[in-house]
């Protein structure tokens, strides 16, 4: 996945299971050189406002329901970009920092 175009994650299906993807990593693993390494956590609670609640803890802003997923995954694959960069894995806060002043308020 070079350039991160096929991310693809359904992030209602795994809220309704009870999951959340709350990180991706750069590092290349040998037995899975070419897909992204997702990091998924299990929620009991507040599933339906994760995201929102993720993205205001690590942005300050609030964003609308409808675009939520979208501007994740966006900050999922900007971190990758980042990594890949700077030849290291770099914390999803500062990838969702960087995203919002460098790409999101430049739309």
């Amino acid at each position: 996945m070079q350039n991160g175009q096929d991310l693809q994650v359904n992030f209602e299906n795994l809220l309704k299971l009870g999951y959340v993807v709350i990180d991706v990593r750069f590092k290349d693993y040998d037995f899975a050189q070419d897909s992204y390494k997702l990091v998924i956590a299990k929620i009991d609670a507040d599933r339906d406002e994760f995201y929102q609640d993720m993205l205001k803890f690590y942005t300050a802003l609030e964003f609308k329901a409808n675009e939520v997923y979208e501007i994740w995954t966006e900050i999922l694959l900007h971190k990758v970009s980042m990594s890949r960069v700077l030849k290291r894995d770099i914390a999803i806060k500062v990838a969702a920092l960087d995203f919002i002043e460098t790409i999101y308020k430049s739309k």
